[in-house]
């Protein structure tokens, strides 16, 4: 496995991880209950939260733009992977968005759990 096979490997993980945070939120949103084995905390007692429907409505939105962003990401740096002419700077700062999504998503969900879930 060359090291363009490798990249592209970690992108198509960008792209299901995108596909997987969508899923969740629509499915959240569609049956108005939150699995525990998606993007919450392990720790976090559900049947005992206070405010499920506002930990979704606050979610939602997020999960979606998070979802978009994964999965646009993923497929652009796919597609970058394979041309010929490539500069590390835009790889880099593609990895630097992708790491900026993950810890706002991350950020948002620890608070909205905080404040409706527990």
């Amino acid at each position: 496995m060359d090291f363009n096979s490798f990249n592209t490997f970690f992108d198509i993980v960008e792209i299901l991880a995108g596909v997987y945070i969508l899923y969740q939120g629509i499915n959240m949103k569609r049956t108005g209950t939150v699995v525990g084995s998606g993007l919450i905390s392990k720790n976090i007692n559900l049947a005992a939260a206070p405010d499920v429907k506002g930990f979704i409505k606050a979610m939602f939105p997020v999960y979606m733009v998070c979802g978009v962003l994964f999965i646009a990401g993923g497929i652009f740096a796919t597609w970058y992977d394979k041309q010929e002419q490539q500069n590390t700077t835009v790889a880099l700062t593609v990895t630097f968005v992708m790491v900026a999504v993950c810890i706002v998503l991350a950020f948002c969900t620890n608070r909205a759990q905080r404040k409706y879930l527990t």
